[in-house]
């Protein structure tokens, strides 16, 4: 019976080191290389070290083996606590990253010393390096599940809960059957479970990414667009530019003069051609936020300030659109870049004044979350076309004639840049609604 569980285990161990193989190679070869992703590469990788090392320790030198297997476990924790977070709010917490790196890294250079170091191999082969494990580096975990449990809840985004969900559900499998591996070592009577731990967690994460795989394609061919328009947004902004702000200049110095003059047709005229070569200039200001990394200025800020002067521009700009706006009293300040997200704002206001051909009633609503703070611009225009719902925030998409199709891309980019989400759905009867998420 003994040689049927342990001939499974090496099947389970072998397994899991096939999934996670081919996760590496989908990260490597498929998708765009973010914090995210970079993350869940070395996840993969720790789980095949430790997978694999128990592997071959049922054909080679057994104590080696377990030795190497233990170089890659520790980091498991760190690693499922890094990537919780940055599902829901990425670098949000770049000391802890750092503590539970350093604390895991204790560990695994405890494990490589081993096969050399008789006193090192004592300690590692003792019941502290499993006491150690578990109440050190398993409160990672449990702060990470505790973060995605609370991002479950506030995200208003089904989609976006049941992605979340299925790395929540497969962190837990993975905790609670690697738990019993490392109970064993206090006389717990416990089968050895993490091997089929880690079979279930990769096998719960790899249905979620096949049920979402449109949602991660459509990342990755972004993802293929942004690099080849960073290669060319330099150079076409450097060409362009140069000429419309000589342009520009010149157009002012003769308005100038007709204004003296007091031609005030041709004065009107050049007013116009001035106005056109700002908006020109802007365009080209947004492509290349959209080519290049965001630099945002975080500071502690009240997002409903952010909010009330959004829409006071807004109300400038005499868009055709009532705006109310339902601001909760009492919200936690973000951190955040108040210029971008005034930028995200005014984005948002303007795409619900192009939703109807009519004056378009706009709601603009906070509240609190578990995590930080909702914004709901909520309108009672035509709604999104369902064809386009997954387009949506795709650069040079767009259903108006008139339009480049940036806007929301680069509201997406600027929101992502803050840690938060930004999510759209069609509302009923009518309407549409877009939903900001931004941590603390």
């Amino acid at each position: 019976m003994e040689q049927i569980f342990q001939a499974f285990n090496v099947y389970l161990s072998f397994t899991a080191v096939a999934i996670n193989a081919v996760f590496v190679v989908l990260v490597l070869v498929r998708a765009p290389h973010t914090n995210l992703t970079i993350t869940f590469l070395f996840l993969s990788l720790a789980s095949i070290i430790w997978n694999f090392g128990i592997f071959m320790s049922y054909f080679g030198e057994e104590e080696f083996w377990h030795h190497i297997s233990r170089i890659g476990s520790p980091f498991l924790p760190a690693l499922l606590f890094h990537f919780a977070h940055s599902l829901v709010r990425p670098a949000a917490r770049g000391n802890l990253f750092l503590l539970a790196y350093l604390l895991a890294g204790l560990l695994s250079v405890s494990s490589f010393l081993a096969i050399f170091h008789p006193g090192i191999r004592l300690f590692v082969n003792s019941k502290f390096w499993s006491l150690y494990f578990l109440c050190i580096l398993y409160p990672f975990i449990l702060s990470g599940l505790t973060i995605l449990r609370s991002a479950i809840r506030s995200f208003q985004s089904v989609e976006l809960r049941n992605r979340i969900s299925y790395f929540y559900w497969a962190t837990i499998i993975a905790m609670l059957m690697g738990a019993a591996d490392l109970l064993r070592d206090f006389g717990v009577a416990l089968p050895r479970l993490g091997h089929a731990g880690s079979v279930l967690y990769s096998t719960v994460l790899a249905i979620g990414i096949i049920r979402y795989r449109r949602s991660y394609d459509i990342i990755a061919q972004m993802q293929i667009k942004l690099e080849f328009l960073s290669e060319i947004a330099s150079s076409i902004a450097h060409e362009v530019r140069n000429p419309l702000n000589s342009i520009k200049g010149a157009g002012k110095l003769l308005s100038a003069e007709l204004k003296e003059s007091k031609n005030g047709p041709a004065g009107d005229y050049i007013d116009i051609i001035t106005e056109e070569i700002s908006r020109l200039d802007n365009i080209l200001v947004n492509f290349q936020n959209l080519t290049r990394p965001l630099h945002v200025v975080k500071e502690s800020l009240p997002v409903n300030e952010v909010i009330q002067k959004t829409v006071q521009l807004a109300e400038i700009g005499a868009l055709p659109l009532e705006i109310t706006t339902d601001l909760s009293t009492g919200l936690p300040d973000i951190h955040a870049d108040a210029a971008a997200l005034k930028q995200v704002f005014l984005n948002l206001i303007k795409n619900a004044a192009e939703a109807g051909s009519y004056k378009v009633k706009l709601k603009i609503a906070t509240t609190a979350s578990p995590t930080g703070v909702n914004i709901i611009f909520r309108d009672d225009g035509q709604g999104l076309p369902p064809e386009t719902m997954n387009r949506l925030f795709e650069p040079f998409f767009t259903t108006k004639p008139s339009g480049m199709g940036l806007g929301l891309a680069i509201s997406r980019r600027i929101v992502q840049a803050h840690n938060g989400h930004l999510e759209a759905r069609n509302i009923e009867p009518r309407g549409a609604e877009f939903s900001v998420h931004l941590p603390r």
